[in-house]
């Protein structure tokens, strides 16, 4: 990465609090507005505005999970000076609102994990995922969780998720770091048994800076797929009560 990115990336890592203008990251690399923006969206795969929201979203995450301060205080702590803006910012960021972001860990870490991951992978270039998700069982009013899952041998990575309000429909999963991922989604389905859920699964793609990979999944019963964490796809079969109220 070229030395003036570099030093703008540890700008915003280490001030995102502050009003952090386009023009005042352009004058520390000593660099127009229009030319850091272009470099710099080469570089790390976003633009400066959005790996800014990027590190603010990754930070809100610890304080929700880890602090006890109010939304509305962490909201200012990571550069807000709305709290409607910032549950704006993050709910489309994140999949989940902050209330509901912290209320995940009554779940447990693997519920963490599968939703939206804790690590701060702001350094990384990141791409996109798009797609649609087909079921014919019927339940088409359950929610599906779908999540950008890394290979084992890199699981300090965390998951990129997002959360489909109906059984089907199409999902989008950005901020996805570059490297190698799995695509699963999990939902309720219909009858007994001891793992009522339906699952799909994909990959390993390859995520380069700025790509958008196209994946569509159909849904089955975990007995006629094959996933590719099933501890995850498990977890997902409880995640919907979360968002039942």
């Amino acid at each position: 990465m070229r030395s003036e990115i570099e030093s703008v990336v540890e700008v915003i890592r280490d001030r995102y609090h502050e009003d952090l203008s386009l023009c005042a990251l352009a004058d520390m690399a000593r660099m127009s507005a229009f030319h850091m923006s272009r470099i710099f969206h080469r570089e790390t795969g976003l633009p400066p505005n959005r790996f800014l929201s990027a590190v603010r979203q990754e930070e809100a995450k610890r304080k929700l999970l880890y602090t006890s301060d109010r939304i509305a205080d962490i909201s200012v702590q990571v550069g807000y000076s709305s709290l409607g803006s910032f549950t704006t910012r993050f709910t489309k960021s994140v999949g989940v609102s902050p209330g509901r972001f912290r209320r995940l860990a009554q779940l447990g870490q693997t519920a963490i994990d599968f939703t939206v991951g804790q690590a701060d992978d702001a350094p990384f270039a990141y791409g996109s995922f798009r797609g649609r998700v087909l079921r014919g069982d019927g339940q088409d009013n359950e929610p599906v969780f779908v999540a950008a899952i890394p290979p084992l041998s890199r699981y300090e990575r965390p998951s990129r998720c997002r959360r489909i309000p109906s059984g089907t429909g199409g999902w989008s999963i950005d901020f996805v770091p570059e490297g190698h991922w799995y695509i699963q989604a999990v939902s309720r389905r219909a009858g007994g048994g001891s793992r009522p859920i339906a699952v799909g699964s994909a990959g390993p793609f390859y995520v380069a800076p700025s790509s958008v990979i196209t994946v569509d999944l159909v849904l089955k019963s975990p007995s006629q797929t094959r996933v590719f964490d099933a501890e995850r796809a498990a977890i997902g079969a409880a995640l919907p009560e979360l968002f039942s109220s």
